[in-house]
């Protein structure tokens, strides 16, 4: 399984080529120059969606390489917001020995706001049930325990 190779010093050089990339797109139609606001090098993103990997009994977070397709394992995102990052393994850790909130996971959206709030969508391959929702109560409140933070949990289904 590949790694992921996120470097924060490597921001510059990407704003750089992001901001060429852009003004080559745009420079057919007399565009004025861009403004380009940086953001700092780590935890800039507020959004982040990560597939679910199941093996044996380990759960864990996953992406995909976009050229390769490879899939590499994601225990912490530097780019996501310090939030995201926090909770990331706490959510991991109390659901992987959980049958009725793992089985058929198959994706993790996080969305966090600067105010310290965090919606978690999970999103499984079967249908819902009240045992679930009891069990993803619990987790709702044991994560706001744990982790200090308003949490919204919400389900769908595929």
């Amino acid at each position: 399984m590949a790694t992921l190779d996120v470097n924060p010093h490597d921001y510059q050089q990407q704003l750089a080529e992001k901001k060429q990339r852009l003004t080559e797109m745009f420079a057919h139609y007399n565009a004025p120059e861009l403004e380009v606001f940086e953001s700092p090098e780590q935890h800039y993103r507020m959004r982040a969606e990560f597939r679910v990997w199941h093996e044996g009994e380990e759960l864990y977070y996953i992406m995909f390489n976009q050229e390769t397709r490879e899939k590499y394992r994601v225990d912490q995102f530097p780019a996501a917001s310090r939030l995201i990052n926090d909770l990331m393994p706490l959510l991991i850790d109390a659901m992987k020995d959980n049958d009725v909130l793992r089985r058929k996971l198959f994706q993790v959206d996080f969305l966090s706001t600067l105010s310290g709030e965090i919606l978690v969508s999970l999103l499984y391959h079967r249908q819902l049930d009240d045992a679930w929702i009891e069990q993803a109560k619990a987790l709702k409140q044991r994560l706001n325990d744990e982790a200090l933070i308003s949490t919204s949990l919400a389900a769908h289904v595929r």
